[in-house]
């Protein structure tokens, strides 16, 4: 008549990963890598000198950065954190060469391309705070490897 008590289950269910969250912080730096990345590329095509590879590399890793970025995969966030003091230093040789240089202001053309690199610089640095801030939302590779 008495029954014996159904003994409970001690295991935990499976642990289910949150989706990923594409934040505005997020699609904001993918878009700033997408357009750094063409500007690092167009620019020795447009001059054409194509001795310049570290633009051309840095243009590349750009635009594989913006591409995992809206991956959300880990890979951009470490390369966005990576390209951070390259795409801060190397913007910054280019003014004060141009800059050095006499009359560089006094052409239209100059004054929109030293422009141009103190905008490089400014949205280098917002990306990178922006990045910092999302990096919790990047899943670990743990948990990517156990959700397949």
């Amino acid at each position: 008549m008495l029954s014996k008590p159904e003994a409970e289950s001690k295991q935990t269910p499976d642990i289910e990963t949150e989706p990923l969250k594409r934040t505005t912080g997020i699609a904001f730096a993918s878009i700033f890598y997408f357009a750094s990345g063409i500007y690092y590329l167009a620019f020795p095509i447009l001059t054409q000198d194509l001795t310049q590879i570290h633009l051309l590399a840095i243009g590349a890793l750009s635009i594989i950065t913006g591409y995992l970025l809206i991956k959300i995969h880990k890979g951009g966030l470490w390369l966005g954190l990576l390209l951070f003091p390259v795409q801060i230093v190397t913007p910054a040789f280019g003014f004060q060469a141009e800059f050095n240089v006499a009359g560089a202001l006094t052409s239209p053309l100059d004054v929109i391309f030293l422009g141009s690199l103190i905008v490089l610089i400014f949205f280098a640095s917002v990306t990178f705070l922006v990045i910092l801030d999302q990096r919790r939302n990047f899943t670990p590779s743990e948990a990517k490897s156990a959700k397949k």
